[in-house]
C-alpha cells in the first residue's frame, strides 16, 4: 500500500471525485446500461411493501435508471440528486415518457446531507431507497449520520429505507496504484470514437476512502487521455449496522446480492433494508434474511 496522501490533497480529490464521474450523463448511462439486477430488486421490494402503488423517496436518483422503471410499475417517485448533468438527463427522459408515467415522477435538487422534501401535504414516505453505492459519497461519520437522520425524518413510522453499498474488497483496496487495471475497449456514445478504459486508485485507510482514477484513451492514440476522478467511502458490515442504529433506524434485512443471497465474505455488495421504529408496534422487528454474528 502506498503512503497516505497529504490530508489537503485527499480533501481535494474527494471533492472532485464526488462530481466528475457524473458530469457526462450520456457516458455514465452507457457504462451502466446492462446493470439490471438492482432495478429488479428495488421494484420487487416496492411491490412487497407497498402493493401496486405508493410513494417512494429516491436519493441519488441520477438520470433515472431506477426511477423510471419504478414509475412505469405504478409507483410515485420523488427523485433527489445534486448533479446538474444527471438531473438534466432525468428531466429530459421524464419529458419523453407517456404522461401517465411522467406525472408519477417529481424531480428534486438536493444534497444527501441536507435534503428536504415537503411531506406536509402528502405525508411521510413508506419507502426510501438509495441505489448503486449512493451512500459511498458520504465521506465522514458526520455526513453519514446527517443523511440517515434526514431519511428518518422523511419516513413514516414503520417505513423502510433500502440501500446498497459495496463490501470492501481488501485485495482490491491495496492494489498497486501505479498500474492500470480493467482495460476495456468501447465506443464513446457521444463522439463514436473507439476508446480504451482503465482504472487505478489510491486508498486512504484512515478515512476509508478509495480515490479512483478512470482513464479514457483514444484507441488510435490521437488526442489526450481523459482522467475522471471518483471517490468512494468504504463501509464494513458491523460499522454500517452501527451507523444505521445510531441514526435511529434498525436493520431488518441484509443480503449479499440482489437475489437475496446471505451476506458473506465473497459478496460484492451489502444490500440493507432498514426500518424506522413504529411505537404502535413496540419492539417487534422482522429479521428475515438478516445475518449477524
Amino acid at each position: 500500500m502506498s503512503p497516505r496522501l497529504p490530508a489537503g490533497l485527499i480533501d481535494d480529490l474527494v471533492d472532485a471525485g464526488s462530481r466528475e464521474h457524473y458530469a457526462d450523463a450520456s457516458l455514465y448511462d452507457y457504462e451502466y446500461r446492462r446493470r439490471r439486477a438492482d432495478v429488479a430488486f428495488y421494484r420487487e421490494l416496492a411491490r412487497s411493501r407497498l402493493g401496486s402503488s405508493g410513494r417512494i423517496l429516491e436519493l441519488g436518483a441520477g438520470s433515472g435508471r431506477v426511477t423510471i422503471p419504478l414509475a412505469r410499475a405504478g409507483f410515485e417517485v420523488v427523485a433527489v440528486d445534486t448533479s446538474a448533468a444527471m438531473l438534466g438527463k432525468l428531466r429530459a427522459r421524464v419529458a419523453a415518457l407517456p404522461s401517465a408515467v411522467a406525472k408519477r415522477i417529481t424531480v428534486h435538487e438536493g444534497d444527501l446531507r441536507a435534503f428536504s422534501v415537503d411531506i406536509k401535504k402528502r405525508g411521510a414516505f413508506p419507502l426510501a431507497i438509495a441505489v448503486f453505492n449512493v451512500l459511498e459519497h458520504l465521506y465522514t461519520r458526520v455526513e453519514v449520520d446527517a443523511c440517515l437522520r434526514r431519511v428518518a425524518d422523511h419516513l413514516a413510522p414503520g417505513g423502510a429505507f433500502a440501500f446498497d453499498v459495496q463490501l470492501p474488497d481488501l485485495a482490491w483496496l491495496i492494489r498497486d496504484p501505479q498500474k492500470r487495471w480493467a482495460r476495456t475497449r468501447f465506443t464513446d456514445p457521444t463522439t463514436k470514437r473507439q476508446m480504451f478504459y482503465s482504472t487505478n486508485h489510491d486508498y486512504d485507510p484512515i478515512g476509508q476512502i478509495a480515490l479512483i482514477r478512470l482513464y479514457y484513451e483514444p484507441v488510435d492514440g490521437k488526442g489526450p487521455t481523459k482522467i475522471v476522478k471518483l471517490s468512494q467511502r468504504k463501509f464494513f458490515p458491523a460499522e454500517l449496522e452501527a451507523l444505521v442504529s445510531h441514526a435511529g433506524l434498525r436493520v431488518t434485512e441484509r443480503f449479499g446480492d440482489f437475489a437475496g443471497r446471505p451476506l458473506d465474505g465473497t459478496a460484492e455488495s451489502q444490500v440493507l433494508v432498514c426500518e424506522k421504529p413504529d411505537p404502535r408496534r413496540g419492539n417487534v422487528v422482522s429479521r428475515r434474511g438478516f445475518r449477524s454474528r
